[in-house]
């Protein structure tokens, strides 16, 4: 056969053969960009973890890696006694016991899963109902808040004589002591116990609790006043502590001045 009769045929063979693949490729419905979608949305996946959506293939790959290298590893030491070099007389010894099913026993892949994997899908329908959740969320909290600080206020108002002196008090330990002493305060479940830790929110810097105030001019100045009360007594409070210690120090001055003049005489 000539090399002309034998391009003929090689070229004669690739049309047929590049026609057959066209007809077969147009053959192919193409899918539309809403079919596209779904698909997407029902094949690819999504995990929720503790990592973000792009660092979980890194942390997944390093996973993986670290499990084949414990198998490899296993799989040495196990096989390490049959490299090549070995005598045949120790071949016929380890043949007995190296089995597949006791090689099979002897090491075992590590399996890994995937915890929280969705599909596409699921992921967008959980995005919109979180998002159609937080709808208003800021409004409902920010109401809520006012209602406390209301509440708070009108119970701090209504405060008078040693039930006032006693909230005063309580408030001032939980702002102003320490851990231990924060500790044995028990506040109780009562109105006036919501108030004592509304007062120590407030005092604590609360962005939520300070902004409630804020928002209502009236709970402000009501808040500055009854701060003013407080202010007074715990300052009383000090002034009597204060005498106390003079009067032990006094006490103590005058019993070493006895003792002094006894030792005289």
């Amino acid at each position: 056969m000539r090399k002309r009769d034998r391009a003929v045929l090689v070229v004669a063979s690739l049309e047929a053969s590049f026609s057959d693949w066209y007809i077969s490729f147009m053959g192919r419905r193409r899918k539309s960009p809403q079919e596209k979608k779904q698909l997407e949305y029902a094949k690819d996946h999504f995990t929720f973890g503790w990592n973000s959506s792009r660092l979980f293939p890194r942390a997944w790959s390093r996973k993986k890696a670290h499990v084949n290298r414990q198998f490899r590893h296993k799989s040495e030491e196990l096989l390490g006694k049959a490299k090549p070099g070995i005598a045949n007389d120790d071949v016929e010894l380890i043949a007995d016991d190296w089995t597949a099913e006791h090689f099979k026993q002897s090491v075992s892949r590590k399996r890994l899963y995937k915890h929280g994997t969705v599909t596409q899908g699921e992921k967008i329908k959980r995005k919109l109902e979180e998002r159609k959740e937080g709808i208003g969320r800021t409004v409902r909290q920010r109401r809520w808040y006012d209602r406390e600080a209301s509440s708070a206020m009108n119970t701090l108002d209504s405060l008078k004589g040693k039930q006032l002196i006693e909230v005063v008090r309580l408030a001032n330990l939980l702002c102003c002591g320490n851990a231990k002493e924060r500790k044995r305060v028990v506040l109780p479940g009562n109105p006036a116990g919501r108030a004592i830790r509304f007062a120590w929110l407030v005092s604590s810097g609360s962005a939520s609790h300070v902004n409630a105030l804020r928002r209502d001019p009236e709970l402000s100045k009501a808040w500055d006043i009854w701060r003013a009360k407080a202010q007074e007594i715990l300052e009383r409070d000090e002034q009597r502590e204060e005498r106390r210690r003079q009067q032990k120090e006094h006490a103590k001055e005058s019993k070493r001045a006895n003792s002094r003049r006894i030792a005289k005489t």
